[in-house]
């Protein structure tokens, strides 16, 4: 009982002073806000809905993945950048060439700023994943749920490279 009781108060008392998290991040005490832009779309040929699903998606989870209070601008930690690029490809040739599997491809292109350790922040740095869907669904009725997957690996590729330091 000792033993639970001490395990107990030491997680509690180390996610209280936010030095560890359940989800490997390692984030100064100093910071207490965090900030998201609009992720715009500059590559030309996505759907209009891709900003915004990412850009919701990107939010979602840095405040569930920290406690950091959200604010609209200036916050002690930045997110900031664009879709940079959104394409369609093709997948596993069959024997007939045909293909059994259609690929999407996003990469986005992320400022992250640090204002209370400027050397943890990072330039411009790109982020790509990808997901694949069957030649025989139709494009219009799985790509969003696709969009939503690929934010969710971006997502945690920014936050890991942001506040894991992989």
């Amino acid at each position: 009982m000792r033993i639970l009781v001490a395990i107990s108060f030491i997680v509690v008392t180390l996610s209280a002073c936010k030095v560890y998290s359940f989800t490997g991040a390692s984030i100064n005490p100093n910071i207490r806000t965090i900030s998201v832009q609009y992720i715009s779309d500059k590559s030309g040929n996505s759907p209009a809905t891709a900003s915004d699903i990412f850009t919701n998606t990107l939010k979602e989870k840095m405040l569930n993945a920290t406690s950091l209070s959200f604010v609209n601008n200036g916050g002690d930690v930045e997110f900031d950048g664009f879709i940079s690029s959104y394409n369609y490809s093709i997948q596993a040739p069959t024997g007939t060439l045909t293909s059994d599997l259609r690929r999407i491809t996003m990469q986005v292109s992320i400022t992250y700023i640090n204002n209370v350790e400027e050397e943890s922040g990072f330039e411009t740095q790109t982020f790509s994943r990808f997901a694949d869907y069957p030649v025989d669904e139709d494009l219009s009725s799985v790509e969003e749920n696709i969009i939503r997957e690929i934010s969710e690996q971006l997502a945690d590729d920014i936050f890991n490279k942001a506040f894991v330091n992989w």
